[in-house]
Protein backbone atom coordinates (compact mmCIF):
# COMPACT_ATOMS: atom_id res chain seq x y z
CA UNK A 1 0.00 0.00 0.00
CA UNK A 2 1.05 3.76 -0.44
CA UNK A 3 1.38 4.47 3.05
CA UNK A 4 2.10 7.90 3.00
CA UNK A 5 -0.70 8.61 0.81
CA UNK A 6 -3.01 6.75 3.18
CA UNK A 7 -1.93 9.16 6.60
CA UNK A 8 -2.17 12.26 4.67
CA UNK A 9 -5.86 11.48 3.50
CA UNK A 10 -6.78 9.91 7.32
CA UNK A 11 -4.69 13.19 9.10
CA UNK A 12 -6.13 15.43 6.47
CA UNK A 13 -2.32 16.83 5.12
CA UNK A 14 -2.50 19.31 2.35
CA UNK A 15 0.31 19.91 0.28
CA UNK A 16 3.18 23.28 0.65
CA UNK A 17 4.98 23.78 -2.14
CA UNK A 18 7.03 26.48 -1.11
CA UNK A 19 8.08 24.44 2.07
CA UNK A 20 8.23 20.94 0.13
CA UNK A 21 6.20 19.29 3.02
CA UNK A 22 2.90 18.49 3.70
CA UNK A 23 0.74 20.76 6.33
CA UNK A 24 -1.67 19.63 8.97
CA UNK A 25 -5.05 21.39 7.81
CA UNK A 26 -6.53 21.44 11.46
CA UNK A 27 -3.62 23.30 13.16
CA UNK A 28 -1.06 24.70 10.37
CA UNK A 29 1.50 22.40 11.46
CA UNK A 30 4.38 21.37 8.85
CA UNK A 31 5.00 17.40 9.11
CA UNK A 32 8.72 17.73 10.68
CA UNK A 33 9.83 15.16 7.94
CA UNK A 34 8.91 13.94 4.81
CA UNK A 35 10.52 11.73 1.64
CA UNK A 36 10.47 12.83 -2.14
CA UNK A 37 10.57 9.07 -3.94
CA UNK A 38 10.25 10.51 -6.99
CA UNK A 39 13.29 13.10 -6.75
CA UNK A 40 14.61 10.57 -3.77
CA UNK A 41 15.34 13.46 -1.17
CA UNK A 42 14.59 13.59 2.60
CA UNK A 43 13.29 15.98 3.18
CA UNK A 44 13.83 18.13 6.64
CA UNK A 45 12.06 21.02 8.45
CA UNK A 46 15.09 22.85 9.36
CA UNK A 47 14.51 23.68 13.18
CA UNK A 48 17.62 25.82 13.39
CA UNK A 49 16.37 28.33 11.78
CA UNK A 50 13.18 28.66 13.67
CA UNK A 51 11.50 30.72 15.23
CA UNK A 52 12.96 33.39 12.99
CA UNK A 53 12.23 31.63 9.38
CA UNK A 54 10.48 28.46 8.03
CA UNK A 55 12.44 26.34 5.66
CA UNK A 56 12.84 22.94 4.47
CA UNK A 57 16.67 21.38 4.16
CA UNK A 58 16.54 18.85 1.52
CA UNK A 59 19.07 15.74 1.90
CA UNK A 60 21.16 13.72 -1.11
CA UNK A 61 24.09 12.11 1.21
CA UNK A 62 24.01 10.01 4.31
CA UNK A 63 26.45 11.56 5.59
CA UNK A 64 24.98 14.68 5.64
CA UNK A 65 21.69 13.49 7.28
CA UNK A 66 23.87 12.06 10.12
CA UNK A 67 25.41 15.84 10.56
CA UNK A 68 21.58 17.10 10.43
CA UNK A 69 20.17 14.60 13.14
CA UNK A 70 23.56 15.41 15.14
CA UNK A 71 23.24 19.27 14.85
CA UNK A 72 19.45 19.26 15.72
CA UNK A 73 18.38 20.06 12.03
CA UNK A 74 16.12 17.19 12.97
CA UNK A 75 15.54 16.09 17.00
CA UNK A 76 13.43 14.22 19.17
CA UNK A 77 13.82 10.92 19.42
CA UNK A 78 10.86 9.83 17.06
CA UNK A 79 11.76 12.25 14.83
CA UNK A 80 15.42 11.39 14.15
CA UNK A 81 14.08 7.84 14.65
CA UNK A 82 12.41 7.89 11.00
CA UNK A 83 15.17 10.35 9.93
CA UNK A 84 17.64 7.65 10.72
CA UNK A 85 15.80 5.19 8.89
CA UNK A 86 15.55 7.53 5.59
CA UNK A 87 18.95 8.57 6.16
CA UNK A 88 19.53 4.68 5.27
CA UNK A 89 17.64 4.61 2.51
CA UNK A 90 19.71 7.83 1.03
CA UNK A 91 22.85 5.80 1.78
CA UNK A 92 21.63 2.74 -0.04
CA UNK A 93 21.43 4.73 -3.42
CA UNK A 94 25.40 6.24 -2.57
CA UNK A 95 26.40 2.72 -2.37
CA UNK A 96 24.62 0.95 -4.51
CA UNK A 97 26.94 0.05 -7.06
CA UNK A 98 29.95 -1.19 -4.81
CA UNK A 99 31.24 -4.16 -4.86
CA UNK A 100 29.64 -5.29 -1.61
CA UNK A 101 26.68 -2.91 -0.95
CA UNK A 102 25.12 -4.73 2.53
CA UNK A 103 27.97 -4.64 4.07
CA UNK A 104 29.10 -0.59 3.51
CA UNK A 105 25.09 -0.21 4.57
CA UNK A 106 26.31 -2.07 7.68
CA UNK A 107 28.35 0.27 8.82
CA UNK A 108 26.25 3.28 7.53
CA UNK A 109 23.61 1.95 10.18
CA UNK A 110 26.14 2.10 12.54
CA UNK A 111 27.16 5.18 12.48
CA UNK A 112 23.84 6.34 11.81
CA UNK A 113 22.32 4.52 14.71
CA UNK A 114 24.50 6.40 17.36
CA UNK A 115 24.71 9.62 16.34
CA UNK A 116 22.98 10.60 19.08
CA UNK A 117 23.01 7.36 21.72
CA UNK A 118 20.51 8.63 24.37
CA UNK A 119 17.07 8.86 22.37
CA UNK A 120 16.41 5.05 22.10
CA UNK A 121 14.54 5.37 18.47
CA UNK A 122 17.09 6.46 16.15
CA UNK A 123 18.81 3.13 16.72
CA UNK A 124 15.31 1.15 16.70
CA UNK A 125 14.05 2.33 13.25
CA UNK A 126 17.59 2.10 11.89
CA UNK A 127 18.12 -1.34 12.78
CA UNK A 128 14.88 -1.97 11.83
CA UNK A 129 15.14 -0.88 8.62
CA UNK A 130 18.42 -2.27 8.05
CA UNK A 131 17.29 -5.74 8.92
CA UNK A 132 13.83 -5.93 7.33
CA UNK A 133 15.77 -4.98 3.60
CA UNK A 134 18.74 -7.49 4.91
CA UNK A 135 16.40 -10.19 4.67
CA UNK A 136 14.85 -9.50 1.29
CA UNK A 137 18.74 -9.42 0.09
CA UNK A 138 19.31 -12.59 1.64
CA UNK A 139 16.51 -14.36 -0.40
CA UNK A 140 16.85 -12.30 -3.62
CA UNK A 141 20.72 -11.37 -4.09
CA UNK A 142 19.63 -8.18 -5.04
CA UNK A 143 20.58 -4.97 -4.18
CA UNK A 144 17.53 -3.03 -6.20
CA UNK A 145 15.46 -5.33 -4.06
CA UNK A 146 17.26 -4.23 -0.80
CA UNK A 147 16.58 -0.67 -1.76
CA UNK A 148 12.69 -1.25 -2.69
CA UNK A 149 12.27 -3.26 0.53
CA UNK A 150 14.14 0.00 2.43
CA UNK A 151 11.70 2.43 0.89
CA UNK A 152 8.60 0.18 1.58
CA UNK A 153 10.24 -0.06 5.34
CA UNK A 154 11.24 3.43 5.85
CA UNK A 155 7.39 4.64 4.61
CA UNK A 156 5.87 2.50 7.36
CA UNK A 157 7.86 3.46 9.91
CA UNK A 158 7.18 7.43 8.91
CA UNK A 159 3.15 5.99 8.92
CA UNK A 160 2.92 4.49 11.54
CA UNK A 161 4.71 6.90 13.82
CA UNK A 162 2.15 9.43 12.95
CA UNK A 163 -0.63 6.86 13.58
CA UNK A 164 0.59 6.18 16.88
CA UNK A 165 0.57 10.15 17.44
CA UNK A 166 -2.86 10.12 17.03
CA UNK A 167 -3.70 7.12 19.53
CA UNK A 168 -1.10 9.24 21.79
CA UNK A 169 -3.29 12.57 21.35
CA UNK A 170 -6.64 10.53 22.10
CA UNK A 171 -5.35 8.45 25.35
CA UNK A 172 -4.12 12.03 26.77
CA UNK A 173 -7.07 13.40 26.49
CA UNK A 174 -8.41 11.57 29.52
CA UNK A 175 -6.08 13.82 31.75
CA UNK A 176 -6.63 17.12 30.37
CA UNK A 177 -9.54 19.78 31.72
CA UNK A 178 -11.38 22.42 30.71
CA UNK A 179 -8.69 26.07 32.25
CA UNK A 180 -5.68 23.47 32.68
CA UNK A 181 -2.35 25.59 32.83
CA UNK A 182 -0.11 23.44 31.68
CA UNK A 183 3.85 23.12 32.38
CA UNK A 184 6.01 22.37 29.63
CA UNK A 185 9.97 22.14 28.77
CA UNK A 186 11.91 21.42 25.91
CA UNK A 187 10.05 20.84 22.72
CA UNK A 188 8.38 17.68 23.12
CA UNK A 189 5.63 18.08 20.53
CA UNK A 190 4.81 18.25 17.04
CA UNK A 191 8.42 19.34 16.10
CA UNK A 192 10.08 16.38 17.75
CA UNK A 193 7.90 13.64 16.50
CA UNK A 194 6.98 13.40 12.97
CA UNK A 195 3.25 15.10 13.28
CA UNK A 196 1.74 16.04 16.76
CA UNK A 197 2.91 13.57 19.19
CA UNK A 198 4.68 13.80 22.53
CA UNK A 199 2.97 16.56 25.05
CA UNK A 200 2.36 19.36 22.89
CA UNK A 201 1.06 16.99 20.39
CA UNK A 202 -1.71 16.28 23.31
CA UNK A 203 -2.09 19.78 24.23
CA UNK A 204 -2.64 20.77 20.70
CA UNK A 205 -5.84 17.66 19.87
CA UNK A 206 -7.33 19.09 22.92
CA UNK A 207 -7.39 22.71 21.92
CA UNK A 208 -7.88 22.42 18.62
CA UNK A 209 -11.33 20.14 20.09
CA UNK A 210 -12.21 23.33 21.93
CA UNK A 211 -11.02 22.90 25.26
CA UNK A 212 -9.87 25.91 27.20
CA UNK A 213 -6.31 25.40 27.65
CA UNK A 214 -3.19 27.51 28.40
CA UNK A 215 0.61 26.44 28.54
CA UNK A 216 3.63 28.23 30.48
CA UNK A 217 6.68 26.97 28.24
CA UNK A 218 10.03 27.19 30.09
CA UNK A 219 12.73 28.91 28.22
CA UNK A 220 14.87 25.84 28.24
CA UNK A 221 18.51 27.05 28.07
CA UNK A 222 21.14 25.99 26.90
CA UNK A 223 19.90 25.95 23.96
CA UNK A 224 16.26 27.56 24.38
CA UNK A 225 14.48 24.86 22.63
CA UNK A 226 11.26 25.63 24.75
CA UNK A 227 11.95 29.43 24.03
CA UNK A 228 12.36 28.77 20.50
CA UNK A 229 10.61 25.82 19.40
CA UNK A 230 7.66 25.34 21.43
CA UNK A 231 6.70 28.82 21.40
CA UNK A 232 6.98 28.87 17.55
CA UNK A 233 4.75 25.99 17.81
CA UNK A 234 1.87 26.78 19.96
CA UNK A 235 1.70 30.06 18.45
CA UNK A 236 1.49 28.18 15.10
CA UNK A 237 -1.97 26.26 16.80
CA UNK A 238 -3.29 29.72 18.37
CA UNK A 239 -2.74 28.05 22.20
CA UNK A 240 -2.19 30.91 24.34
CA UNK A 241 0.83 30.72 26.12
CA UNK A 242 3.81 31.97 28.74
CA UNK A 243 6.96 32.15 28.75
CA UNK A 244 9.08 31.69 31.97
CA UNK A 245 12.74 31.18 32.21
CA UNK A 246 14.45 27.95 33.53
CA UNK A 247 14.18 29.42 37.55
CA UNK A 248 10.72 30.16 37.49
CA UNK A 249 8.98 27.17 38.37
CA UNK A 250 7.53 27.64 41.85
CA UNK A 251 6.62 31.25 41.41
CA UNK A 252 4.62 29.75 38.38
CA UNK A 253 1.89 28.31 40.95
CA UNK A 254 1.71 31.24 42.53
CA UNK A 255 1.18 33.84 39.82
CA UNK A 256 0.39 31.74 36.74
CA UNK A 257 -1.71 29.08 38.28
CA UNK A 258 -0.46 26.21 36.89
CA UNK A 259 -2.01 22.79 37.22
CA UNK A 260 -0.20 20.28 35.87
CA UNK A 261 3.15 19.60 34.00
CA UNK A 262 3.03 17.12 30.68
CA UNK A 263 6.70 16.85 29.22
CA UNK A 264 8.28 15.06 26.21
CA UNK A 265 10.71 11.47 26.66
CA UNK A 266 13.81 10.62 25.29
CA UNK A 267 13.88 6.92 27.21
CA UNK A 268 11.78 5.49 29.37
CA UNK A 269 13.80 2.49 31.45
CA UNK A 270 12.52 -1.25 32.86
CA UNK A 271 11.79 0.52 36.27
CA UNK A 272 9.76 3.22 35.19
CA UNK A 273 12.41 6.11 35.37
CA UNK A 274 12.19 8.85 32.60
CA UNK A 275 15.33 10.67 30.23
CA UNK A 276 14.31 13.87 29.14
CA UNK A 277 15.49 17.30 28.36
CA UNK A 278 17.96 18.59 31.38
CA UNK A 279 16.13 20.35 33.82
CA UNK A 280 13.27 18.04 33.49
CA UNK A 281 13.90 16.27 36.94
CA UNK A 282 14.06 19.43 38.34
CA UNK A 283 10.15 20.09 37.72
CA UNK A 284 8.91 16.78 38.66
CA UNK A 285 10.66 17.33 42.14
CA UNK A 286 8.93 20.60 42.61
CA UNK A 287 5.66 19.74 40.99
CA UNK A 288 5.73 16.19 44.23
CA UNK A 289 6.52 19.22 46.34
CA UNK A 290 2.83 20.62 45.17
CA UNK A 291 1.46 17.74 44.79
CA UNK A 292 0.42 18.67 40.86
CA UNK A 293 0.04 16.04 38.28
CA UNK A 294 3.59 14.89 36.44
CA UNK A 295 2.96 13.46 33.12
CA UNK A 296 5.43 12.43 30.43
CA UNK A 297 4.36 11.33 26.68
CA UNK A 298 6.13 9.32 24.52
CA UNK A 299 5.80 6.95 21.99
CA UNK A 300 6.12 3.32 22.96
CA UNK A 301 9.37 3.01 20.65
CA UNK A 302 11.41 5.28 23.60
CA UNK A 303 10.45 2.36 26.37
CA UNK A 304 13.80 0.23 26.32
CA UNK A 305 12.45 -2.96 28.47
CA UNK A 306 16.59 -4.29 28.54
CA UNK A 307 17.73 -0.93 30.12
CA UNK A 308 17.08 -2.00 33.87
CA UNK A 309 17.58 1.37 35.86
CA UNK A 310 17.48 5.26 35.02
CA UNK A 311 21.37 5.37 36.16
CA UNK A 312 21.88 2.87 33.19
CA UNK A 313 21.08 5.10 30.52
CA UNK A 314 23.92 7.08 28.82
CA UNK A 315 23.76 11.24 28.79
CA UNK A 316 25.62 12.57 26.32
CA UNK A 317 27.29 15.99 27.16
CA UNK A 318 26.50 18.53 24.22
CA UNK A 319 29.19 21.74 22.95
CA UNK A 320 29.82 24.00 25.26
CA UNK A 321 29.35 26.37 22.84
CA UNK A 322 25.85 26.17 23.53
CA UNK A 323 26.66 27.79 27.16
CA UNK A 324 28.73 30.28 25.87
CA UNK A 325 27.83 31.63 22.91
CA UNK A 326 25.23 33.97 24.26
CA UNK A 327 27.60 35.89 26.17
CA UNK A 328 29.83 36.37 22.83
CA UNK A 329 27.06 38.09 21.03
CA UNK A 330 25.99 40.27 24.52
CA UNK A 331 29.91 41.52 24.61
CA UNK A 332 29.84 42.08 20.82
CA UNK A 333 26.63 44.09 21.17
CA UNK A 334 28.02 46.01 24.29
CA UNK A 335 30.97 47.24 22.06
CA UNK A 336 28.85 48.19 19.54
CA UNK A 337 27.43 50.44 21.81
CA UNK A 338 30.50 51.61 23.23
CA UNK A 339 29.77 50.22 26.59
CA UNK A 340 32.79 48.40 27.01
CA UNK A 341 36.27 49.19 25.52
CA UNK A 342 37.51 47.94 21.94
CA UNK A 343 40.14 45.86 24.49
CA UNK A 344 37.38 44.29 26.45
CA UNK A 345 36.68 40.32 26.14
CA UNK A 346 34.87 39.29 23.84
CA UNK A 347 33.80 35.81 25.71
CA UNK A 348 33.15 34.60 28.56
CA UNK A 349 34.92 32.60 30.59
CA UNK A 350 38.06 33.16 28.44
CA UNK A 351 38.67 30.06 26.51
CA UNK A 352 42.37 29.74 27.82
CA UNK A 353 40.71 28.98 31.46
CA UNK A 354 38.11 26.44 30.18
CA UNK A 355 39.16 23.06 30.90
CA UNK A 356 37.09 19.14 30.67
CA UNK A 357 38.60 18.17 33.45
CA UNK A 358 38.42 18.60 36.94
CA UNK A 359 38.81 22.07 37.74
CA UNK A 360 41.90 23.58 39.62
CA UNK A 361 42.63 26.47 40.71
CA UNK A 362 41.72 29.67 38.09
CA UNK A 363 40.48 27.04 35.97
CA UNK A 364 36.65 26.96 34.89
CA UNK A 365 34.85 23.76 33.69
CA UNK A 366 31.36 23.81 31.90
CA UNK A 367 29.06 21.08 32.24
CA UNK A 368 26.67 20.77 29.66
CA UNK A 369 24.75 17.37 29.75
CA UNK A 370 22.02 16.89 27.20
CA UNK A 371 19.33 15.33 29.60
CA UNK A 372 18.60 14.24 33.23
CA UNK A 373 16.73 11.40 34.49
CA UNK A 374 13.17 11.31 36.66
CA UNK A 375 13.03 8.50 39.01
CA UNK A 376 9.73 6.72 39.28
CA UNK A 377 8.46 8.44 41.93
CA UNK A 378 7.66 11.76 40.87
CA UNK A 379 5.98 10.20 37.75
CA UNK A 380 2.26 10.68 37.34
CA UNK A 381 2.22 8.53 34.65
CA UNK A 382 3.71 8.19 31.13
CA UNK A 383 1.17 8.76 28.35
CA UNK A 384 2.08 6.21 25.29
CA UNK A 385 -0.06 5.67 22.25
CA UNK A 386 0.13 2.17 23.92
CA UNK A 387 -2.30 3.84 26.78
CA UNK A 388 -1.45 5.42 30.21
CA UNK A 389 1.26 3.63 32.02
CA UNK A 390 1.97 4.51 35.91
CA UNK A 391 5.99 3.81 36.22
CA UNK A 392 5.53 0.58 38.09
CA UNK A 393 3.71 -0.64 34.98
CA UNK A 394 6.40 -0.31 32.79
CA UNK A 395 8.37 -3.19 34.74
CA UNK A 396 5.08 -5.33 34.00
CA UNK A 397 5.18 -5.15 29.69
CA UNK A 398 7.31 -7.61 27.43
CA UNK A 399 8.48 -7.27 24.12
CA UNK A 400 5.63 -9.24 22.55
CA UNK A 401 2.98 -7.45 24.70
CA UNK A 402 4.05 -3.79 23.33
CA UNK A 403 4.11 -5.23 19.88
CA UNK A 404 0.65 -6.86 20.02
CA UNK A 405 -0.73 -3.30 21.32
CA UNK A 406 1.49 -1.67 18.35
CA UNK A 407 0.06 -4.02 15.81
CA UNK A 408 -3.78 -3.60 16.66
CA UNK A 409 -3.65 0.30 16.43
CA UNK A 410 -1.99 0.25 13.41
CA UNK A 411 -4.21 -2.14 11.67
CA UNK A 412 -7.45 -0.12 13.15
CA UNK A 413 -5.97 2.76 11.47
CA UNK A 414 -6.04 0.86 8.16
CA UNK A 415 -2.34 0.35 8.24
CA UNK A 416 -0.93 -3.04 6.88
CA UNK A 417 1.80 -4.14 8.22
CA UNK A 418 5.21 -5.20 5.44
CA UNK A 419 5.26 -8.83 4.55
CA UNK A 420 8.19 -10.50 6.54
CA UNK A 421 8.37 -7.61 9.61
CA UNK A 422 7.09 -10.28 12.33
CA UNK A 423 10.21 -12.03 11.77
CA UNK A 424 12.59 -9.17 12.75
CA UNK A 425 13.03 -10.09 16.30
CA UNK A 426 13.64 -7.97 19.42
CA UNK A 427 17.26 -8.97 19.87
CA UNK A 428 18.43 -7.90 16.33
CA UNK A 429 17.48 -4.54 16.63
CA UNK A 430 20.54 -4.45 19.59
CA UNK A 431 23.68 -4.13 18.25
CA UNK A 432 26.73 -2.29 19.77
Amino acid sequence: MDYLKHVSKKLGLEEDPELHLPIHSATTLPVTLWYNHEEDNLILLDQNRLPFEVKSRKINDWKEGVEAIKSMVVRGSQAIGVAGAYTLLVGSLQVKQRPNPVEDLNKISMEIAYARPTAAPLAWATFLAYEYSKKIYDETGSIERFIEALRKICDFILAQDMALNYYMRKNGQKVIKNGDVIMTHCNGGSLSSTLMGHALGVIEEAYSNGIDVKVVSKETRPRSQGYRLTVWELSRVGIPTTIITDNMISISFERLGVSKAMLGADRVTRDGSVANKIGSADIARIFKYFKAPFYYATSYSTISLDVKRGSDIEIEERSIDEVTYPYSLIAKDMKSKGLISENALEEWPPSHKIVTHEPGKGEVRIFNPAFDVTPPRFITAIITDIGILKPNQVRKLTERKILNMVKRKILEFGLEFPEGLSSITPESLKRK
